[in-house]
């Protein structure tokens, strides 16, 4: 693949190599100090444009010129995408919000938006409130146990179970729900033969679920779903794609987030304990993890329609464009002294959530889910710490997801 940016001085890091998976800041401070985009090697036989300037990523969330449908590529960029990790290749399967563009889009978009209105989040409040004290509960019903895996133990059970609710699952298939969910989000689903036994499995469950439709909630997602079938709004595939996209993103990017937002937290000190002492401060301290490690660190693909002239360099027509949401959050033209975790700091409009007509649907569920997860944890233990340093967290190596595989912490302070 041939690159059209201009040369630069010296050689440029590429954020998604290995050794930048765990501290991957500096790479992009690099690439923000060079310019707005650059041509880069992203994943092996596959190089890609990664935009990570603020203004210059917002412009582009909103250009119509910018497709995310596969179909706007290659076979051969197709090929290589599908070869790579969970997360960077679901938006080659199916017909769903993270692969169709307008009109299709904006058509399903509607149908989805219908579960998630306003009303919809704050009748669901008091059950996230409820699933988190019933998760806590149990983390404390062994007296002597001292340390924990957040992720597993507390944080995934969670937004599933809150999932499990706003889709409309019954009660009896939550568990299973839950199984291949935790497969996922622990990382283990990169594995070829394992993401295969999810997808399978997945496609069994989702199959008995609409086989026998007189199970599912009568106010949840899925019932609207097949309502919308029903009307003609839309088809049977769309249908089965949308419940694999809810499955994917409906757990994976909250999850991700509140592990991210809890250690770093426990990381700065000075930042927890204002929380602790004003529990007021909690809307505007989600929106600054947010924007300080959010658990989605770049766009899915985009391919432009015709050959495109951003910021004086030429990206030519189905070559695979990546939006660095995680390096224009931190961006010194945006925001300052953007490596500094500041809880205070006043709301700016950060891209975690993504920006124009693929902004993310579920956001206010996400927010609301993170804010009942982080506070009632800081209330509930005030010695809780993490159990490995922060830069020795396992994270998970992908390029779409920013996430550990685990989060080891201890519970109470030692006596």
């Amino acid at each position: 693949m041939t690159s059209h940016a201009p040369p630069s001085q010296q050689p440029l890091p590429r954020p998604f190599a290995e050794h930048h998976v765990a501290l991957p800041y500096a790479a992009y401070q690099a690439l923000l100090k060079a310019g707005p985009v650059h041509h880069t090697e992203v994943a092996p036989g596959l190089a890609a444009w990664l935009v990570c300037g603020y203004g210059t990523a917002r412009t582009l969330m909103a250009d119509p010129r910018l497709s995310i449908e596969p179909a706007s590529t290659t076979p051969e960029i197709r090929a290589v995408i599908d070869s790579l990790a969970t997360e960077e290749k679901q938006s080659l399967y199916g017909r769903h919000l993270l692969a169709t563009d307008p009109p299709d889009h904006t058509r399903m978009r509607r149908v989805m938006a219908h579960a998630l209105t306003a009303r919809r989040l704050r009748a669901m409040e008091p059950r996230v409130v409820a699933i988190t004290e019933q998760l806590l509960v149990g983390l404390d019903a062994d007296p002597g146990r001292d340390e924990a895996d957040l992720l597993s133990d507390f944080i995934l059970p969670l937004t599933i179970r809150v999932l499990a609710e706003l889709i409309g699952l019954p009660p009896e298939g939550t568990a299973s729900f839950e199984e291949l969910g935790l497969l996922v989000l622990r990382g283990h689903a990169s594995d070829s033969d394992m993401y295969a036994h999810v997808i399978s499995s997945l496609a069994a469950y989702f199959g008995e679920l609409l086989a026998r439709p007189e199970g599912v909630g009568e106010d949840g997602l899925l019932r609207m779903l097949l309502t919308a079938h029903t009307a003609g709004e839309i088809e049977a595939g769309e249908l089965n794609s949308l419940l694999f996209q809810l499955f994917f993103a409906g757990h994976e990017s909250t999850g991700y987030f509140i592990a991210n937002a809890m250690a770093n937290l426990l990381s700065h000190p000075d930042q927890l304990a204002l929380l602790r002492k004003n529990s007021d401060l909690i809307s505007g301290a989600v929106e600054e993890l947010l924007r300080f490690e959010g658990s989605v660190k770049s766009s899915t693909w985009r391919f432009p329609m015709q050959d495109i002239d951003i910021e004086g360099t030429l990206i030519p027509r189905g070559e695979p464009v990546l939006i660095l949401f995680a390096a224009a959050n931190r961006d010194p033209d945006y925001i300052s002294d953007p490596d500094r975790l500041d809880i205070t700091r006043p709301s700016a409009s950060h891209l975690s959530f993504g920006h124009g007509v693929h902004h993310c649907l579920g956001n206010a569920l996400g927010r609301m889910e993170a804010k009942v997860a982080i506070g009632s944890l800081i209330a509930r233990y005030p010695g809780l710490r993490l159990s490995a340093p922060h830069d020795a967290l396992p994270w998970r190596a992908n390029i779409v997801m920013r996430g550990m595989s685990s989060l080891p912490v201890t519970l109470h302070s030692r006596n």
